[in-house]
């Protein structure tokens, strides 16, 4: 056989070899599952910061599970309501059909209508809005609503002594405060044997001369109605101790943070925050993901970190047993008694909402360690 022969017939089993490999590899990436668009928010709470937690929640969720079937989306949020549909509409455009939200009730009040059909499946996380309570709709809220919230409140203030409590209402997210504080008066007015003062106005422009004539009022109790996770808590907290330094002060679940814990100085021995989740010392498990998460990013996260996280395990949960769309998601979720997750398991009503218990943490410097 000529040389040129010989080499002819070994660049077709060359090329033969190529083909063959290239089918068996295109074969073995149509058996594998496919990975699925899930977005999830990623607040810019103004032009010059931009709250990480969320998607570090995520990406550190992808790299302790290789095996996940989620492909992360950030989606990329500022605190104006009316800027709230873009983002998703554009994630819808592109083909995501699952959101998870940390948005607050009155950034997101404009989207809703985006999940009203099965078309794409939104996990609420944070937004207590009463507009959603009840509504057979595309929304998955894994946290109680501000009815619920409230009342766990009302209930604690009502077994605490003295009569005056001082409820300081943060008006920037009315969509959450304006129910919240009729819910919380109805139930501490029906317990009765308290006076309710409400002090309204924008949090983010404390300023402490405004409040030194009202704050020396006698009050036995202060209730800083605010989300956000808003450091100026800590300032609230700080002059209310100042003029009344053995009263207890309450704060929602929406001020565990560590930016707020800071702010509040020695008034923190005097806080009472209302949480979704236990204390780190009364939760290995949550310890354990707080410490995981410093070490992984240096520095803590903020509490939407742990419903993010639990949102994820519950979308992966569904996508595992072959449940892809939307709707075949949700039917999934509310089929089961209970769902799952590493820090915590709760369930859904037929609605999508769920009925959880609330946990007052008293020591938060041990939140700190």
């Amino acid at each position: 056989m000529s040389k040129q022969r010989r080499w002819l017939r070994q660049l077709l089993a060359v090329a033969l070899l190529v083909i063959v490999s290239l089918a068996g590899f295109s074969a073995y990436q149509w058996w594998l599952p496919q990975k699925i668009r899930v977005a999830v928010d990623a607040p810019v709470i103004t032009q010059l910061v931009f709250d990480p937690s969320e998607i570090d929640t995520a990406v550190m969720y992808l790299e302790e599970n290789p095996g996940s079937r989620i492909e992360l989306i950030a989606l990329y949020y500022d605190l104006d309501p009316q800027n709230s549909p873009v983002g998703f509409q554009t994630e819808m455009a592109a083909g995501t059909d699952f959101f998870i939200t940390t948005q607050a009730s009155s950034t997101i009040a404009n989207s809703l209508r985006l999940f009203e059909t099965p078309d794409a499946l939104l996990v609420n996380t944070s937004s207590t809005t009463p507009l959603i309570t009840g509504k057979d709709d595309a929304i998955l809220r894994i946290i109680p609503d501000a009815e619920q919230e409230q009342a766990a409140i009302a209930d604690y203030i009502s077994q605490l002594p003295g009569n005056r409590v001082l409820v300081l209402q943060d008006q920037r997210n009315e969509g959450y405060t304006d129910p919240a504080i009729k819910f919380f008066s109805e139930r501490l007015n029906a317990i009765g044997g308290w006076d309710i003062t409400v002090k309204k106005f924008l949090i983010g422009q404390f300023n402490p001369a405004d409040f030194e004539t009202l704050m020396a009022e006698p009050f036995d109790v202060m209730y800083v109605l605010a989300g956000n996770l808003q450091p100026s808590i800590g300032n609230l907290v700080q002059l209310f101790h100042q003029y009344h330094p053995s009263a207890p002060i309450l704060l929602t679940p929406w001020a565990r943070s560590a930016s707020v814990y800071h702010r509040s100085g020695q008034a923190i021995d005097r806080v009472v925050l209302m949480s979704h989740f236990p204390a780190k010392s009364a939760s290995a498990a949550i310890s354990d993901y707080i410490d995981r998460f410093e070490k992984r990013f240096g520095y803590q996260p903020m509490a939407m970190a742990l419903k993010v996280r639990q949102s994820l395990e519950m979308l992966d949960q569904a996508f595992a047993h072959g449940h892809t769309t939307p709707a075949a998601v949700k039917r999934y979720l509310l089929d089961q008694d209970m769902i799952q997750t590493s820090l915590g398991d709760f369930s859904f009503d037929q609605n999508g909402d769920v009925r959880r218990a609330f946990f007052p943490i008293k020591d938060l410097r041990q939140e700190l360690r």
